[in-house]
C-alpha cells in the first residue's frame, strides 16, 4: 500500500496484497463497512486539499520574493527621457581582418574556393575582430546579429557568440562589461549611468560565431566618433595562424582569447587566423597571410597537424611566406602538454613527436639560410599546475592569460 509519512514522501508497502492509503494520524485499516471507507476517502481528500493549497501558497510566496530581489532592474533603467541613437559598427575602424571589405569575415571574398572549405567556413567566425570608437556616452548599448546560433558544450555562450567592451583608462585597456547573447539577434547594455568622460573604446566580437551586423547605441545627446588616439591602429599587426586554441577556445568572453589579451598589452592589433581543428600549415592560408604587411607572422599549427606532417608542412609554409614576404619575421610556436595525457602510459608522446618535427624544420630552414626566423618552445605555455584548461586541451581564462604572458616577451622583442 502507499504511505505518506510525516515528511510527506511517498513509498510503497505491501500488506496482504491490499493497497491502502495511509495519512498521519488517520492510518487506514481494513474496513468491511462501505460507510467507513467513504468516510476515510473524505478525510483523505480533505487532507490533500489542505496540504496542497498551503504548500502552493508557500511556494508561490517564496518564488515571488526571490524574483523581486534577484531581478530588480530598477537601478539599471536609463534616466527618464534619455533616448538612444544607434550607429553602424562599419562607421568606425575595424581591426583584426586581413582585408578592407565591409563585413566581419576574416578572409577576403577572393579566398572563397582557394582555402579549404572548412577553413573558409570557420573564417566567417569573427574571432579577433574588434571595433574601435570614441565616446562620452553615459549609456552604451550594443545590438548584434549573428550568422548562426552556435552552442558549444564546453564553452560559455558569452565566448562563443557574445561581445565585450573595454575602455582605455590612464595607460591600459580596462574591461567594462560583456554583452550576453540571446539567440541570433541580441541587444545588451554594456554601460549604464556612466561618468560621461570622453574615452577610447574597444568592442570585441564573438570568437566562434559569424556576425552579420553590429550597431552601437549611445544616449542621444552623447558624442561618438572614430578614435582620437591611435591605440591598436598605428602599429603593424601580428598575424597569428593556429588551431581552435588560437581561435579562442574556450575563453569565457572574446577579450579573454590570448591573441586579444596580447593585442591590448602590446598595443598592437592581432589578426586571428585560428581555425578549430584546421590549423594545418595550409599553403592557401599562407597566401592570405602574405597579403598583410605585418610586423610578425606566428605559426602555431602543431595541435591540429599529424606528427608525420609537421616537418614538411612547417618547412613548406615558411619557405612560401619568405618567398612572398622576405622582410617579415616568422615565429614558430610549439604546442603545450595536454592535461588529458598526464595519466596515460604514453604521456605526451604525440606532442613530443610534433615538437621534434617542428624543431627539425626550424633547424633545416636555418641551415638553408632563412633569416628572421624564431622559435618558441611550448612546454611552459599553459603552466605546470594542470589548472589551465577546461577539458585538458583547451585553455580556460587562466590558461589564456598564461599563454599571453609566456608569448608576450618574444613577440615584443621581434615585432617592430
Amino acid at each position: 500500500m502507499f504511505l505518506l509519512h510525516d515528511d510527506h514522501r511517498w513509498r510503497t508497502q505491501n500488506n496482504d496484497s491490499e493497497s491502502v492509503r495511509l495519512w498521519p494520524k488517520f492510518a487506514a485499516r481494513k474496513h468491511t463497512s462501505k460507510i467507513a471507507k467513504y468516510l476515510q476517502l473524505l478525510i483523505n481528500i480533505h487532507y490533500i486539499m489542505t496540504y496542497s493549497w498551503r504548500t502552493a501558497f508557500l511556494l508561490l510566496s517564496l518564488f515571488f520574493s526571490i524574483r523581486a530581489s534577484a531581478f530588480d532592474f530598477s537601478k539599471n533603467k536609463f534616466p527618464a527621457g534619455d533616448s538612444l541613437k544607434f550607429y553602424d559598427g562599419q562607421s568606425f575602424p575595424i581591426i583584426g581582418k586581413s582585408h578592407k571589405e565591409k563585413n566581419y569575415i576574416r578572409f577576403a571574398e577572393k579566398y572563397n574556393g582557394v582555402v579549404r572549405k572548412p577553413v573558409w567556413d570557420l573564417g566567417h567566425d569573427a574571432a579577433g575582430i574588434s571595433i574601435r570608437f570614441r565616446s562620452n556616452a553615459t549609456n552604451i548599448v550594443i545590438r548584434w546579429t549573428l550568422r548562426g546560433d552556435a552552442n558549444l558544450p564546453h564553452m560559455p555562450a558569452t565566448g562563443v557568440k557574445g561581445v565585450d567592451l573595454y575602455g582605455y583608462v590612464s595607460d591600459h585597456w580596462q574591461f567594462v562589461n560583456t554583452g550576453i547573447p540571446d539567440g541570433k539577434s541580441s541587444e545588451s547594455t554594456l554601460l549604464n549611468r556612466g561618468d560621461g568622460v570622453s574615452r577610447e573604446y574597444l568592442l570585441n566580437l564573438p570568437l566562434y560565431e559569424g556576425v552579420d551586423s553590429v550597431f552601437i547605441g549611445v544616449n542621444a545627446n552623447a558624442e561618438i566618433s572614430s578614435p582620437k588616439e591611435k591605440y591598436l591602429l598605428e602599429k603593424k599587426p601580428v598575424v597569428y595562424y593556429g588551431s581552435s586554441i588560437a581561435q579562442g577556445g574556450v575563453a569565457t568572453r572574446p577579450g579573454m582569447a590570448f591573441t586579444n589579451i596580447l593585442s591590448r598589452k602590446l598595443n598592437r592589433s592581432f589578426i586571428n587566423l585560428g581555425f578549430s581543428g584546421n590549423g594545418t600549415f595550409d599553403s592557401s592560408v599562407g597566401q592570405a597571410m602574405s597579403e598583410v604587411d605585418a610586423a610578425l607572422y606566428v605559426i602555431d599549427c602543431n595541435p591540429n597537424t599529424p606528427d608525420s606532417l609537421v616537418y614538411g608542412g612547417a618547412l613548406h609554409l615558411v619557405q612560401l611566406l619568405k618567398s612572398l614576404r622576405p622582410e617579415i619575421p616568422i615565429l614558430l610556436v610549439e604546442g603545450f602538454d595536454y592535461d588529458t595525457d598526464a595519466f596515460r602510459k604514453e604521456k605526451n608522446a604525440s606532442v613530443e613527436k610534433k615538437r621534434a618535427g617542428l624543431k627539425k624544420a626550424f633547424e633545416e630552414l636555418q641551415r638553408l639560410g632563412v633569416k628572421q626566423l624564431y622559435y618558441r618552445k611550448g612546454n611552459d605555455l599553459i603552466g605546470s599546475d594542470h589548472e589551465g584548461t577546461v577539458d585538458g586541451v583547451h585553455p580556460n581564462d587562466i590558461g589564456m592569460m598564461r599563454i599571453a604572458d609566456a608569448l608576450m616577451p618574444v613577440i615584443r622583442s621581434i615585432a617592430q
